[in-house]
């Protein structure tokens, strides 16, 4: 079996995984530090993940694949395949329409950029520029991931559905809790200093001390920061108790046979090359083809790190294809469960055979075979009309033609008749 992580379906740690390479871009357009742009990404990115649940919630996946992931923005956004000026001033110029439409408030906008400024020690607009500016960049790829998965309106419902319990505090375990907390007194400490009068070499070191924090390896790290639950109250997301329900009949077939299976016959058939979610501590995911799916998806497209800083490319990449077997596959000789039997098709019927198609020629036959009849028909009654015509025609002539008399004088006869009445006058 070859399995993947959860975390592949999570927008959370999708969208960190994905949008990290285009730090410097982003920092560039806020005008901030590099150290401050990582912060104020992590912020972003949980307020429009926190904002997006919520738009599930009111509005459904109908209206998200519609009126988030079809808008024009988004379509425009998706000509370009790498990160470079152009796409970033595209991004530009639709971050408010984008934002807008996420948070369903610029109200709401500015108070994010508010909370997101206060935590890295940057101005509204700088922090409001970077979290606009990611609105337009997480539409986009998750309309990309939703197409290139086929994903239809209930499947994103369900999708959305499973993002809580990839942000709840149980998922990221105590360590990174523990962590956070130490961080955040270390934070706290930092600015009571900092707010007390200090010499300008203070200041320096403070500035220095500040910039390893907002270093520090975990914020870099693959794990994502622990989600601020603050942004549920933010974005008015409510979450629900959600447990995933597994399909036992799909999972019989294709999962749950695998179980108990050991080494030495697991690699006979294929299922070995299998693909199933990896076990990970409070997350719960149901062994569904469209999730499997969308996970290998993920996986390819996060490989492929398109958004790292490029000119754009002459050929646009091929969008990930994911082998049927690979997700549901099985070719072994062990007895199949109802659920693994493959759909049985009737074999087609022959041409000569399917009553329809002969019905369709009969018909034509008939058809033609009137239509020649008539046309036959047609043309033997002008033959007879027109030779009826003709006749009584040649019989007028010849009746003209008998009531003329010719008659012909031979010219000896002309001549002894003029003699004699010349003779005659003489005498």
């Amino acid at each position: 079996m070859t399995t993947i992580s959860p975390t592949r379906v999570s927008m959370y740690d999708f969208l960190y995984h994905d949008t990290q390479p285009m730090l410097s871009l982003l920092a560039d357009a806020a005008q901030l530090s590099l150290p401050q742009a990582r912060l104020a990404m992590d912020a972003s990115l949980q307020a429009i993940v926190s904002a997006l649940l919520a738009y599930q919630q009111r509005h459904q996946g109908q209206a998200i694949s519609k009126k988030l992931f079809g808008r024009s923005a988004v379509k425009e956004l998706r000509q370009y395949n790498s990160m470079n000026f152009a796409t970033i001033s595209a991004t530009l110029y639709h971050r408010h329409d984008a934002a807008d439409a996420i948070f369903n408030d610029s109200a709401r906008v500015i108070k994010a950029s508010d909370h997101i400024a206060a935590q890295m020690s940057a101005t509204t607009q700088q922090a409001q520029i970077l979290l606009t500016s990611l609105c337009v960049i997480v539409l986009r790829e998750l309309a990309i991931l939703a197409e290139y998965s086929q994903l239809d309106s209930d499947e994103i419902n369900k999708w959305f559905a499973l993002q809580p319990q990839f942000l709840s505090a149980a998922r990221f375990g105590t360590d990174s809790a523990l962590s956070s907390e130490a961080e955040k007194e270390n934070s706290d400490g930092i600015n009571d200093t900092t707010a007390e009068p200090v010499s300008e070499h203070s200041d320096i070191d403070s500035e220095d001390t500040t910039e390893r924090r907002l270093l520090n390896t975990e914020q870099l790290s693959s794990t994502p920061p622990i989600f601020d639950i603050h942004w549920y109250e933010l974005t008015g997301f409510k979450p629900e108790n959600y447990e995933p329900t597994q399909d036992m009949q799909l999972a019989t077939g294709n999962y749950l046979k695998a179980i108990g299976r050991s080494p030495d016959n697991l690699p006979q058939g294929r299922h070995n090359d299998m693909l199933v979610f990896a076990e990970m501590p409070a997350i719960a995911l149901p062994h569904q083809r469209w999730l499997l799916q969308l996970a290998k998806i993920s996986d390819i497209y996060l490989s492929r790190n398109r958004l790292r800083l490029n000119s754009e490319p002459a050929n646009p990449p091929k969008p990930p294809l994911v082998s049927l077997g690979l997700i549901g596959g099985n070719s072994d000789n062990t007895p199949a469960t109802t659920s693994e039997k493959p759909i049985e098709y009737e074999a087609s019927t022959p041409l000569w055979k399917n009553p329809v198609i002969l019905i369709i020629i009969l018909v034509v036959g008939v058809l033609g075979a009137l239509a020649t009849f008539k046309y036959q028909s047609q043309q033997l009654d002008n033959a007879l009309i027109a030779n009826q015509e003709s006749f009584d025609k040649g019989t007028t002539e010849d009746h003209h033609q008998q009531d003329v008399a010719i008659v012909r004088v031979d010219d000896a006869d002309t001549s002894t008749d003029g003699d004699a009445d010349a003779s005659n006058k003489a005498e």
